[in-house]
This record gives structure tokens, C-alpha cells and sequence, in this order.
């Protein structure tokens, strides 16, 4: 059990910090003075931040943390990281994210073009590439006639 608190205290810490580098830069102390408690709160008594729907439920944190009309898209946006360690820290499921994200789906390569280029094809010793093991897909092309019809 002493490891279970030790833990517990630790991460408190990093909450803590967490609060004082994202936080405290853009909420006045007041509100600062509001979140760092109730994080340390859902710390203490392992509990998840509110979610419904799969997504943070922003107006119940704002109301939790008495700063419901206060709660900017910005101050949303610096505090969404620090709920998102409580619940992996918690080993809760993780919630939807709440902004949409603005990278481009060509950022991210798809499963079947990593796996073609990162396979190494065999060379035979006459340093010819081998065939491919696996069984093409799709329709089976059709014959060329050496006469075209018309």
C-alpha cells in the first residue's frame, strides 16, 4: 500500500506541475486557485474527470471547478492534457477528443503502403527480384489479342 500512496503522491506532483506551466500562464490565480484543487482532487480520490458522450463534460469541470462563464476554448484546450493523464493514470478508456484535428489524413500513411515498402523482397543469386508469395488481388487481367477487333 505504501507504493500505491507514494504513487499517488508523485503524480499529485506532476499535476501540480502541470498546473503552474500550462495553467498559470493563461488564468488569472483565482481561477488557477480553482483547477489545481479539483485536479488534485480526482487524483486523491482516483476518480475520472465527467465524460459524456466519450467527451469531457467541460460544463460539469467548469461548475466542479467554479468557473463555469470562465472556461475559454483556450484554457479547454491547456487543461485537456492534464485530464487526459488522470484518466491513463486512472487506466480509465480514454475520451473523444473534443477539437477536431487539422492534420491532413496524407500525413499519416496507410497500413497497406507501409507494409509493401517496409517488406525486403528475396534476390535470387542472379540478383533478380522473386516473385511475390502472396496472391494478387482483384480481377485477373484480360488477354491481349495481337489483332485489336473492332
Amino acid at each position: 500500500m505504501a507504493k500505491r500512496d507514494l504513487s499517488t503522491h508523485h503524480f499529485q506532483r506532476k499535476i501540480s506541475d502541470f498546473c503552474e506551466v500550462r495553467i498559470a500562464p493563461i488564468a488569472s490565480k483565482r481561477m488557477l486557485e480553482s483547477i489545481r484543487p479539483y485536479l488534485m482532487g480526482l487524483v486523491i480520490h482516483r476518480q475520472a474527470p465527467p465524460i459524456v458522450n466519450g467527451r469531457m463534460d467541460w460544463t460539469a469541470i467548469g461548475q466542479a471547478c467554479g468557473i463555469e462563464g470562465e472556461l475559454t476554448a483556450e484554457l479547454k484546450k491547456q487543461l485537456r492534457p492534464g485530464l487526459d493523464a488522470i484518466i491513463r493514470w486512472l487506466g480509465e478508456p480514454p475520451a473523444a477528443e473534443d477539437i477536431r484535428s487539422t492534420k491532413s489524413n496524407k500525413a499519416v500513411p496507410r497500413r497497406s503502403e507501409t507494409a509493401t515498402r517496409s517488406r525486403p523482397r528475396e534476390i535470387i543469386p542472379d540478383k533478380t527480384p522473386a516473385p511475390s508469395s502472396s496472391v494478387p488481388r482483384g480481377l485477373q487481367p484480360k488477354p491481349i489479342s495481337p489483332v485489336p477487333q473492332h
